[in-house]
């Protein structure tokens, strides 16, 4: 019996509690198939800025404003019975215990999720804001219609429509300057907001080894190629780049002459070459298996990274990124 009555307290959805949930299901959905930063700023500002202060000022204060006081003489306390909260606390409010409420919610997140990504962010702060917009629905439509609070959208569109009608042309003009104004400023804010200041875009190539304990050091390097498999070499590459990004390794051992004080390679052997598509913040790491029939001493174990597919014919001048440690073999 309980859950029918939910059912048919929430059959009947308030356009705000509607908005909010279009609002959460839209910053899901740009999350995973959007890159347009201007959608991820559509959905993104309100999520944070507003949508939770607004749900959570809905399961507290369900009611419509009302006030009523009765007079008293002087030197008495007046009788006061005020239920609820105006639209313009309402809204201000929102604001201001969003900022309150996003930085809790970022510590639950991270209690829950200990290595937390965009989409498990994004699917349980979505999550808690919308039980808070249903939980406030409940309350307040187990009110009569009279004490519910509602969005006065009907006002609100009649007064835009008189400002910008009424008057005289100079005050007509001025109205929808200002209008242009607020929107410019809002879009402005939410771009700030919600695209982040990246910097430079970079990927770093890095040449390490696994300790027995399974730490990654930048040390301990093997001296020849046949110990390189026991020293387990692993190559580490981190994506900056702000985009998925597919890398091609190519690990070459090069036969090098620096006699004349430069180094030249005489010949050179593909020993491997793998391919990944690395997320934007994660790192990749490769450990392919080295094995070559070139002999010698002054030998150059030298990996190559290349963003997309690497050519036939590879060298560090072509790769995006190089490194390289001295072996025998």
């Amino acid at each position: 019996m309980k859950n029918n009555g939910l059912m048919r307290a929430l059959g009947d959805l308030q356009v705000d509690v509607l908005a909010g949930l279009v609002l959460l299901i839209g910053a899901s959905m740009s999350v995973l198939y959007a890159n347009s930063i201007a959608v991820r700023a559509v959905f993104g500002l309100p999520l944070l800025v507003f949508l939770p202060g607004y749900a959570l000022l809905l399961v507290l204060f369900p009611h419509a404003y009302s006030d009523t006081r009765v007079a008293q003489p002087a030197l008495t306390t007046p009788a006061q019975n005020r239920m609820g909260i105006t639209v313009l606390e309402r809204m201000v409010l929102s604001f201001g215990v969003s900022l309150a409420v996003v930085p809790t919610l970022g510590v639950v997140v991270l209690s829950l999720v200990p290595q937390p990504n965009t989409v498990a962010v994004v699917g349980i702060f979505s999550a808690v804001v919308a039980a808070f917009l249903l939980v406030g629905e409940f309350r307040r439509q187990r009110l009569s219609e009279a004490e519910r609070y509602d969005v006065p959208v009907k006002h609100w569109y009649t007064s835009l429509v008189e400002s910008l009608t009424t008057g005289t042309p100079t005050t007509r003009r001025l109205n929808v300057l200002l209008a242009v104004v607020v929107v410019i400023s809002v879009l402005g804010l939410g771009y700030a907001l919600t695209v982040p200041n990246y910097g430079e875009e970079y990927t770093s190539l890095s040449l390490l080894t696994q300790q027995s304990d399974g730490e990654l050091v930048a040390s301990g390097y093997p001296d020849s190629l046949s110990s390189a498999e026991s020293t387990a070499l692993v190559a580490s590459v981190t994506n900056n780049e702000q985009e998925l990004t597919e890398y091609t390794l190519v690990v070459q051992l090069q036969r090098v002459d620096t006699s004349s004080g430069t180094a030249t390679i005489i010949e050179h052997e593909e020993l491997a070459r793998v391919s990944r598509e690395v997320a934007p913040g994660e790192t990749w790491t490769a450990s392919p298996t080295l094995q070559s029939e070139m002999t010698g001493s002054d030998l150059r174990l030298t990996y190559l990274l290349y963003k997309g597919d690497a050519p036939d014919e590879t060298s560090a001048e072509s790769a995006y990124r190089s490194t390289y440690i001295w072996v025998s073999n």
